[in-house]
């Protein structure tokens, strides 16, 4: 059990640093952080954050196993199709199994 604590990322490292004090916090079984500030101590925008999130997309790699050998797929996958093609996932194995989920954001971004 310690050797698996070990290789679990402690994801408060990886983000931002939260304004509450670094206490995390569980929503139906899941570990978040909230953050009110931009690393400057700026307040965020919501219609800044939604502009920007539309013009992402993630790349979701899945494995397939065709009864051979197992063959990666990697789909690019706009923001506002990001649920709906997960969903797709957890209703049919037929797809594979979902591996990594990476956010792309154009160089253009500032």
């Amino acid at each position: 059990m310690d050797k698996t604590n070990d290789k679990i990322i402690d994801f408060l490292k990886k983000s931002n640093k939260p304004n509450n004090g670094g206490q995390t916090r569980v929503f139906k079984g899941f570990q978040y952080i909230k953050l009110n500030k931009d690393e400057n101590g700026n307040l965020f925008k919501e219609d800044s954050l939604l502009e920007y999130a539309k013009r992402c997309f993630y790349i979701v790699t899945v494995v397939k196993n065709n009864g051979i050998a197992p063959a990666l797929y990697k789909y690019k996958v706009p923001y506002e199709s990001l649920l709906d093609f997960l969903n797709e996932f957890r209703t049919t194995s037929d797809y594979g199994k979902i591996i990594d989920i990476e956010r792309y954001v154009p160089e253009d971004l500032a």
